[in-house]
């Protein structure tokens, strides 16, 4: 992002809501230069990633159960939605943003993007697994070669097969 931002990238891919970082002249310089757009299409058609929001949840094991379930409901109902979008700050709520009120503080071409990819998007952003800490760990092999000055053509090549074959078995897993 503060290659992007320094303007020293062509493009950048990442959260909807890390946009305000390009526009803030104390660490950006392509705040007057920069435009937003849908996700390209590729082979299989515009299908980003969208994850409009992470999620609150209740611990099983709480005791103020009744409490947790009011906080959530002020937290993400639509009023507190319709006041956090309005500020800048993307929301989840198909209602919010049919709001046109709630998307004056986007830029334009921020707002017609992100509502497209809500459209397009697909719910998740990684492939869905029930051993989440095993693929973190293969998928992790690569990044710690590079990092350790290695190399990291024969760990990549390596670790996309072990994950390949993970995600066999992990699948067999769930279905059982």
């Amino acid at each position: 992002m503060p290659i992007f931002a320094q303007g020293k990238a062509g493009f950048y891919v990442d959260a909807d809501a890390v946009y305000s970082s390009f526009l803030d002249p104390k660490v950006s310089t392509v705040q007057k230069t920069i435009g937003f757009a849908p996700f390209p299409a590729g082979p299989a058609g515009a299908r980003p990633h969208n994850i409009p929001s992470w999620s609150l949840g209740i611990n099983t094991f709480s005791r103020l159960r009744d409490d947790a379930w009011e906080f959530i409901r002020w937290a993400a109902g639509p009023e507190m939605s319709t006041e956090l979008q309005s500020a800048g700050i993307p929301g989840a709520r198909t209602s919010v943003w049919a709001d046109p009120k709630t998307l004056e503080s986007f830029p334009r071409d921020l707002a017609d993007a992100m509502r497209i990819n809500a459209e397009r998007g697909l719910g998740h952003d990684r492939p869905q697994v029930l051993q989440v800490g095993r693929a973190r760990d293969i998928v992790g092999r690569p990044l710690v070669a590079g990092i350790l000055g290695e190399q990291v053509g024969p760990v990549a090549r390596d670790a996309d097969a072990e994950f390949a074959e993970f995600l066999v078995r992990d699948n067999r897993h769930k279905e059982s």
